[in-house]
This record gives structure tokens, sequence and C-alpha cells, in this order.
């Protein structure tokens, strides 16, 4: 049997009234990406401060790397969706401080914190203030901090936000080298292709409780097949997901005959098949 970094059974927390989680269970092993989908308010950001010992669960139990949340915190590393590092302090001399809490000698807190900020492409900057920094650049020294002691558990909140096409890459490849080396990843995003591209797992929450959880191939298998299509006009039978940019529901059975009538359909200029999709719950819960 695997070893389970994360297991959450029947979490559930509450402020006041509301029921921010509402019986949540997960289970994540060694070398899982995780992705911890949902709209807002959906409970991501509770359950990601449960997992960091920020917050305690009012019922239920959650263990991380078999310990509480608080002992096991410094083998969590954890990029918060709220950016912040400190102004004034110098970026090099902030990451070996942050490394020597972490329990790193004087000497190797700074080797790694050199090494850090090269991976992800700020070599040079060490002696640089924070308030120096661009925005990007400072996500990018607070992505070095969560990496530096090279955690088993790696929680990002928002990751890709502010990021420009080669940073959203650079990250992309840290999380599959964190994960292929053994670490279990946990990726709360907005940005659906990049979960689906990344992930082998998800949670997905709707106001607090379970919407979906397993291997995203079993999350996505359990949907029908749809016909999506462009075109200015449509079968009354299509449901529209933007401009000019339809879909149709159909059946194991009934999909090859769907496919035909849609691609015969006047003015179709562009038709393919597909299976359920993510943003599929996205939809579904704007429906209700």
């Amino acid at each position: 049997m695997n070893e389970a970094i994360v297991q959450v059974q029947n979490g559930t927390k509450r402020y006041g009234p509301k029921l921010a989680l509402d019986g949540v269970n997960l289970t994540l092993e060694r070398g899982m990406r995780c992705g911890l989908l949902g709209p807002n308010g959906a409970g991501k950001s509770t359950l990601i401060r449960t997992l960091t010992g920020i917050l305690r669960l009012d019922d239920g139990s959650i263990s991380v790397l078999g310990q509480t949340p608080e002992a096991a915190r410094h083998r969590v590393g954890y990029l918060p969706e709220e950016r912040g590092v400190p102004r004034r302090a110098k970026v090099g001399e902030w990451l070996s401080f942050l490394g020597k809490l972490r329990g790193l000698p004087a000497g190797e807190a700074r080797k790694t914190a050199s090494h850090w900020l090269e991976r992800v492409d700020l070599l040079g900057v060490e002696r640089s203030r924070c308030r120096e920094l661009s925005k990007g650049m400072q996500q990018k020294v607070q992505l070095a901090a969560a990496l530096q002691h090279e955690p088993d558990l790696l929680i990002l909140d928002e990751p890709f936000s502010g990021l420009d096409p080669v940073a959203v890459q650079l990250l992309e490849d840290l999380i599959r080298e964190v994960s292929n080396r053994g670490a279990t990843v946990l990726l709360s995003t907005h940005l659906l292709p990049q979960a689906e591209a990344l992930c082998d797992h998800v949670l997905l929450l709707r106001r607090g409780k379970t919407l979906a959880s397993g291997s995203l191939k079993a999350v996505l298998s359990a949907g029908q097949p749809k016909i999506e299509f462009r075109s200015d006009t449509a079968p009354p039978n299509a449901k529209a997901l933007g401009e000019h940019h339809w879909v149709i529901e159909a059946d194991d059975d009934s999909v090859d005959e769907a496919f035909i009538m849609a691609a015969q359909w006047p003015g179709v200029r562009e038709i393919r098949r597909t299976g359920r999709q993510l943003r599929d719950f996205f939809l579904e819960d704007h429906d209700e």
C-alpha cells in the first residue's frame, strides 16, 4: 500500500452558521498531483488552511505525513494565494533565513537559496530588496521559498496568477519535477486546462461539499460524450458554450449519429468529439 501523505476524514469547518467544509474526505498518496477545484466560496482555501495548520477542523480528522498539520509544517511547502514578501528584506537573506528556520545550517541555507533562485530564473537578484522586484518576480521568490527545503507535500494556491507564459511553463515543469522525485502536490487553480494537463487526481468542491473526487481519468470518464462545433447557428438540441461555440451531448449509442448531424449543419467551421471536461462541473453548477 502506498504511503498516505494527506488524509482528511469527514472534514467539517464552520464559520458561524455557514458550513465552509461539509464532511470532506481526501486521501493523497506520495507522488500524486491533485487539482483542488471549485468556484469561489467552494471551500478550497479553508481546506488548504486546515492542511497547513492555520485553521483547525470543527469535526472530523486530518493528518499530514502521519502527523498533525502543525507538526508536519517543516516538511510542507506552501505558496499562498495572498502574495507577500518582506519588502525591505534582501532576497537572498530572506530565503536563507527561511532555510535556517527549517533546520538548514547557515552555509547550506545560503547555497540552497542561490540554487533555487537560479531554478526559478532569478539568478543575480540575491542582493536586491524584495520591493525592487516586479510582482511576477516576487511571486517567483515565494515559489523558491516553498521549494527550497524539498518538501514532501507542496501546496500551491492559485500559483499561475500574474505569471507570464514563460513563467507558467517554468512552474509547470517544476511541478512535474517535484512530483517525479516523490513529493505530493496539491494545486488549487481556476485555470482548468492547467489542472487537466498537470494533475492525475482531482477534488472538486461546491459550497463545502465534495462534488467529485478521485483519479482525473475516472472522474472524466463518468460523463457523456459530446460534440463541440463552431458555427453561426446550431440545431435546437445544442447548448451554447460561447459566441458561435456549441455543444451537443449524446450517449454512446447515438454519438455517431449526433456527430454526422452536427457536421452537416449549415455553416459548421470546426467540429470535434470530446468527453467530459472539468469545465462541465462548473457549467453544471451554474445551471442549478
